[in-house]
């Protein structure tokens, strides 16, 4: 007989225990029998299920169930028993084991349940990690583990400095009778709860479980992302969260349409692969004040800002890293290979000093008892590398033509986005990436810049050892918001405009052109360009006392 992993009674799981352990798992031999095909259905109470993907569980093929619920398998590997499942969006996953055999019984599938329940108390990262504790550690090792008790953000939002007293900017602050919306994503668990508080002291004080971090529950209870102008990203993740009525099975969505086993009901999630499902954090779009328009024509072309997905002039782009991975994707020829790069893949793969790579999203027990050997290309260790010097370094490229006449030495820099699918800087608009280029004679003197742009003053002004770079030549890529009195660099609850946005769009190239004067036509100058990553804006560095350190992505000389 068929065994069946699970079921669901209406709405609530059954979950079925079969003793998945490591002679439950089925040795390899190679195939001696060529054209062996394995037929099957995939069925629902409904009646077939169509566009179902059915595969050897941990096998990276997989077919489609065709409008009669009918898949063909062509099995790579001949085995002593074989493991099928069947996994479908919005249907739990499904499958039996069973010996090889031209003629396979049905998988039913069964419907995810439809219900939300936003008194729903998420589990503790804790919990997650007695199974699959590898990618916990890689999680807690992350920004994400820390969205909430982040010294920063904690700091942005009371107005505080890391000695505890007073230091602008400062939410609250400006706004001592609102909160906010910073728990949307700061504490996303506690945010999208009836029960908790929306202000980020008060959730600060709630049980760990509900604040720190965007936590492993959290993202796996969402199976789609729609569009939803009241969040401040204007994308809502749909959440489902459900106990079952009997057994200990948590409902999960996930990318793996072949997770069958007794402690998790497992639903296949494609959006969980997909750009979109990071785009209801990483966004961030405000009204101005009053309503009052702003020129948006100054700093944008018309292509940019609809591609923002913005239409008047009162909205403000604060962040906008999905729309400019959009705006990336959807530029680019349908055989460029850069089609497939999704955020996940460049932010959840593998580093070689990684090596050896996982091959089990579980450890331990879990794995004798239910793990599944897979490719790990088909694994994302849950790093979330953002603006490490690993991603920095490998972000943009420099390279200098220079030619001397006269008595001038004319620079040209270009910078080129060769590695972020997205603008950068991106993110947070306190980033900046600034362009220092010194050009000296021959005896390693300074030659005096006669034209081109120079660093503005916010970059630092004094000694240049310590990280002042005003008046030097060069330029900065950042996006810079302005207040109603012209202020610059402002904290975005204060921004009516958006001044300027100098960031480099994936694979565009800027130059830029200096001409430094030079006392000897026949010296050989040499010139020097530095790009350097600064985290935080140095005034407010300086402010909060935050110990923030420039890197250096890369440098170019000639």
């Amino acid at each position: 007989m068929v065994q069946t992993l699970f079921r669901v009674l209406g709405i609530f799981l059954v979950c079925f225990t079969i003793g998945f352990n490591s002679g439950f798992a089925a040795s390899l031999k190679p195939d001696t029998t060529s054209g062996v095909q394995l037929h099957g259905t995939v069925e629902s109470d409904y009646g077939p299920v169509n566009n179902a993907r059915v595969r050897i569980r941990g096998s990276k093929d997989f077919s489609l169930s065709d409008s009669q619920g009918r898949y063909v398998l062509k099995p790579s590997h001949r085995e002593s028993s074989l493991i099928i499942t069947a996994g479908k969006e919005d249907w739990f996953n499904n499958g039996y084991r069973f010996p090889v055999a031209n003629e396979l019984e049905p998988i039913k599938l069964y419907p995810v349940p439809r219900e939300d329940n936003p008194n729903y108390r998420f589990i503790s990262p804790q919990q997650c990690a007695q199974c699959h504790n590898t990618l916990a550690r890689y999680w807690d090792q992350s920004k994400m583990a820390h969205t909430t008790s982040n010294p920063k953000v904690v700091q942005m939002y009371n107005g505080s400095s890391m000695l505890g007293v007073t230091a602008n900017p400062g939410f609250q602050l400006d706004k001592p009778a609102e909160v906010g919306k910073c728990a949307v994503c700061h504490a996303p668990s506690a945010a999208v709860s009836t029960w908790a508080s929306k202000d980020l002291n008060e959730i600060l004080r709630t049980r760990q479980t509900e604040w720190d971090g965007v936590s492993c529950e959290y993202c796996h209870k969402i199976d789609k992302v729609i569009r939803d102008d009241s969040s401040p990203s204007r994308m809502k993740p749909l959440l489902r969260r459900s106990r079952p009525r009997q057994g200990n099975s948590i409902l999960v969505f996930g990318p793996y349409d072949d997770v069958v086993n007794q402690f998790m009901a497992a639903s296949y999630a494609p959006v969980q692969s997909e750009s979109v499902f990071c785009a209801t954090c990483h966004g961030h779009f405000e009204t101005t004040a009053d309503r009052k328009p702003w020129d948006h024509t100054k700093v944008y072309t018309d292509a940019q800002w609809q591609g923002f997905d913005l239409k008047g002039n009162t909205d403000l782009p604060i962040q906008t890293t999905y729309q400019e991975w959009r705006l990336w994707q959807n530029g680019l020829a349908k055989d460029s290979g850069d089609r497939s790069k999704s955020c996940q893949s460049c932010h959840m793969s593998w580093r070689k000093d990684m090596l050896p790579y996982d091959e089990y999203v579980v450890d331990g027990r879990a794995r004798s008892m239910a793990g599944v050997k897979r490719d790990p290309s088909t694994i994302t260790p849950h790093l979330f590398e953002g603006s490490t010097e690993t991603q920095l370094k490998t972000a943009l490229s420099v390279d200098i033509k220079a030619e001397t006449k006269d008595k001038v030495l004319s620079v040209q820099v270009h910078v080129t986005n060769i590695g972020a699918g997205h603008w950068v800087p991106t993110g947070e608009t306190m980033r900046s990436i600034m362009l220092v280029v010194k050009a000296t004679d021959s005896k390693g003197g300074t030659l005096q810049m006669i034209d081109g742009p120079k660093l503005p003053d916010w970059t630092g002004k004094g000694p240049v050892d310590k990280g002042n770079y005003n008046g030097l030549p060069g330029t900065v890529f950042a996006r810079v918001l302005r207040d109603a009195k012209n202020n610059l660099n402002v904290p975005f609850w204060k921004a009516v405009a958006v001044d300027s946005d100098t960031r480099i769009p994936p694979k565009s190239t800027v130059t830029e052109v200096f001409h430094f004067a030079l006392q000897d036509p026949k010296d050989e100058p040499s010139v020097e360009a530095h790009l350097i990553y600064r985290p935080t804006f140095k005034a407010w560095a300086l402010a909060k006392g935050w110990p923030d350190r420039d890197i250096e992505m890369t440098s170019a000389s000639w």
